[in-house]
């Protein structure tokens, strides 16, 4: 907690921001720059809490208004793929408090599944806390796959979450396979015809200028060996004629699933499937598995993605929730 910007300010006060324990302090263990209040390193992008206090030279109670230990970065616009390290530079490793603020409106998002919006990652040495008062957001899983992670945390920190933290949608599953009936036509030659005519209560089955009686002949059974009728193309006198084809099983895929919704990227609903396969199945909105595919009439559609999970490494956090969080944890 910050020093007072006003009022009574005690050497106690300061020893309890600043240095810790009970021992008696000096305001030569206060200057910055010196193992108490550090100075920050070149690297680090975040801002000193202690900026006013001198680093030599006169020092007094008023340096020390509304100042605290630790360094802090906010984030006033939105960005993608973030790690904490990369904040703080060679000070993420120093044991020395440190915070990073999201500012409402702003948004950081995960641009694949393979990254967070936010991960505090390994190499941290003192106490990490994030405020989010804006949105963590994961990235949507493609067809079929889960959706991707807001937030990680590799090593222990606290988290207050004022705003919103969503995982990414799983995407729809695949449609299932489809099965269809081919029929190959042999339209070169009219001898390769079944002529067919009914005659005395028997069936009289011609095909290729060979007579066969009491033939058996059906719309969609097996008439003689892999032939099957063909197409009805008229009549030759008391006959009626039709091409000889040769049937074959055919499969199709299913349709894709649509892609789940994530950071920049709406939930998208699956492809239709065609020749009997069933459709892909529609992407999972934030923090929501994606749907099924459609049954074909040869294969049952697959599962949708799960949904990724608004915080990774939960054992790690300290969370005090009043915001929005969607999704899973793990």
């Amino acid at each position: 907690m910050a020093i007072a910007s006003s009022g009574a300010v005690s050497f106690s006060d300061l020893r309890t921001e600043f240095v810790g324990g009970s021992a008696a302090i000096s305001y030569s263990d206060l200057y910055r720059g010196g193992s108490n209040i550090r100075a920050k390193a070149a690297n680090n992008t975040g801002v000193n809490l202690a900026a006013s206090v001198p680093t030599s030279g006169t020092i007094n109670i008023a340096n020390f208004r509304s100042q605290a230990k630790g360094f802090r970065f906010t984030y006033t616009s939105g960005a993608t793929n973030q790690n904490a390290s990369s904040l703080f530079g060679d000070d993420y490793a120093v044991d020395y408090p440190k915070e990073i603020v999201i500012d409402s409106g702003v948004e950081l998002g995960a641009t694949s599944t393979s990254e967070e919006a936010l991960q505090i990652d390994t190499g941290a040495s003192g106490s990490i806390t994030i405020t989010n008062n804006g949105t963590l957001s994961g990235a949507g899983g493609a067809a079929g796959s889960a959706g991707g992670d807001a937030f990680e945390a590799d090593v222990a920190c606290a988290l207050i979450n004022n705003g919103t933290i969503r995982a990414g949608g799983g995407g729809g599953g695949t449609g299932g396979q489809g099965s269809y009936e081919s029929v190959n036509y042999l339209y070169s030659y009219s001898p390769y015809t079944w002529m067919i005519r009914v005659s005395s209560g028997k069936v009289e089955v011609r095909w290729a200028g060979v007579r066969y009686i009491n033939a058996y002949i059906g719309t969609s059974t097996t008439s003689y060996g892999q032939w099957r009728r063909g197409n009805y193309v008229g009549t030759d006198s008391t006959f009626v004629k039709y091409y000889v084809g040769q049937a074959s099983t055919s499969y199709s895929n299913g349709g894709s699933g649509g892609v789940g919704q994530g950071y920049n990227q709406s939930a998208g609903a699956g492809t239709s499937g065609t020749n009997n396969s069933g459709n892909g199945g529609t992407g999972g909105g934030f923090g929501s598995a994606g749907s099924t595919g459609a049954n074909g009439n040869s294969a049952n559609g697959s599962s949708g993605g799960a949904a990724g999970n608004y915080i990774r490494g939960l054992s790690f956090v300290t969370l005090t929730q009043s915001g929005t969080v969607q999704g899973g944890t793990a």
